[in-house]
């Protein structure tokens, strides 16, 4: 498992590596999260956040905010900044909340049969944001166990406060709140599975050092 480890890590710095080196590709990455945010917080989730408390406000755009994060973690790190909190919580929302999307558009379409075309551009869009996340995880290899708590603490409170007092984003037929809301936290289970107990520095630290014991 930590050889597989090892391996996805280096595959991912060297992708993150080209994207941050080519300007087209990088400001294309950037210019679809600011869409994404900017479109999915007014237009998706604006009525919702004139009607809800603003306390409640940091935890309702879940997905705009995930792009949000992407946006500006990429663009620290081609200015040559090092991780930080913001780092993981970029990386930990992109994979959570495209994957959720994922998940909710699939479950939509098993019971309805129906495709509508938007629907399927926000698969894709959402796959893609997922996908960045992934990139961003070699960049944790140096952050503080407290950190990655944060992070998941971050993503926990996010489902208390969309399932459990009501904000969580419109639901389409015939998914439920139950439903979205055991998909938020599962996810977010797995997440910390991940970055506790798959992905840490010492799982990639053991198999680099025995590979340069080799070399």
């Amino acid at each position: 498992m930590t050889a597989v480890v090892v391996f996805a890590d280096s595959a991912l710095r060297r992708l993150l590596g080209w994207i941050m080196a080519v300007p087209v590709i990088f400001w294309a990455v950037i210019c679809i999260d600011f869409l994404g945010f900017s479109i999915g917080t007014v237009g998706w989730y604006g009525v919702q956040l004139l009607n809800a408390p603003w306390r409640a406000w940091p935890f309702i755009p879940d997905c705009p905010l995930a792009a949000l994060y992407g946006m500006l973690v990429f663009y620290r790190i081609r200015s040559g900044k090092t991780p930080n909190w913001l780092t993981v919580v970029a990386a930990l929302s992109c994979i959570k909340y495209g994957i959720w999307t994922v998940i909710f558009w699939g479950t939509k379409w098993a019971a309805t049969g129906e495709y509508l075309p938007i629907e399927v551009g926000l698969v894709f869009v959402h796959l893609a944001m997922a996908g960045q996340g992934v990139l961003l995880l070699p960049s944790l290899k140096t952050l503080s166990i407290a950190t990655r708590m944060g992070a998941i603490g971050w993503l926990a409170v996010s489902v208390v406060v969309d399932y459990g007092y009501g904000h969580h984003p419109a639901l389409a037929f015939p998914i439920t709140p139950v439903q979205a809301g055991t998909w938020a936290a599962v996810l977010t289970a797995l997440l910390a599975v991940l970055i506790f107990v798959v992905y840490t520095p010492n799982s990639l630290s053991a198999t680099t050092a025995r590979s340069d014991g080799r070399s």
